[in-house]
């Protein structure tokens, strides 16, 4: 999505609000799927600096992916506040302006992969899947032995216990 800045760099304007719905897919991040239920919505002020623009405002989101114990969908919202600057000097670290335009998607992409945790739970109190059978454990319970001993160190087991 790119917004026109032409007047902010050239004095004609102080500020520019922005308020902007944006569509994205999904994103991929450290083995887990985001998709987003909904457009995202961007809202701030764009504000002319030296040599450039300061983007403040914050993004809504409602986003959809899996807990990373149970595996159950879940859906969570997103509510990020971001500050960024669009230069139009050429170095290699932040955001550009190219021909009087920013384009906020890398923007957005950056502070929502930044904003989502790296383990998602459905709740803090999950209990996950059984390591034997697969179970959902916050749904039903099962009988299985999760005692499971690696035969390796088997005689470990009851080394503290001399009687």
């Amino acid at each position: 999505m790119k917004i026109d800045v032409q007047d902010l760099l050239i004095g004609k304007s102080v500020d520019k609000d922005v308020c902007e719905d944006f569509s994205l897919a999904k994103i991929d991040f450290n083995n887990n799927e985001y998709t987003f239920e909904g457009p995202i919505h961007i809202k701030g002020t764009l504000s002319k600096i030296e040599d450039g623009v300061v983007f403040k405002g914050h993004i809504l989101a409602k986003v959809k992916t899996v807990c990373s114990r149970c595996l159950d969908e879940i859906v969570k919202d997103l509510n990020i506040e971001f500050e960024e600057e669009f230069r139009k000097s050429q170095d290699e670290l932040g955001y550009k302006i190219i021909d009087n335009f920013i384009d906020i998607t890398k923007l957005i992409e950056d502070n929502i992969l930044l904003n989502v945790p790296l383990k998602t739970l459905c709740s803090e109190s999950c209990k996950g899947l059984c390591p034997v059978c697969g179970t959902n454990l916050n749904k039903s319970t099962c009988s299985c032995d999760t005692q499971i001993i690696d035969p390796r160190l088997e005689k470990l087991k009851n080394f503290f216990n001399r009687d």
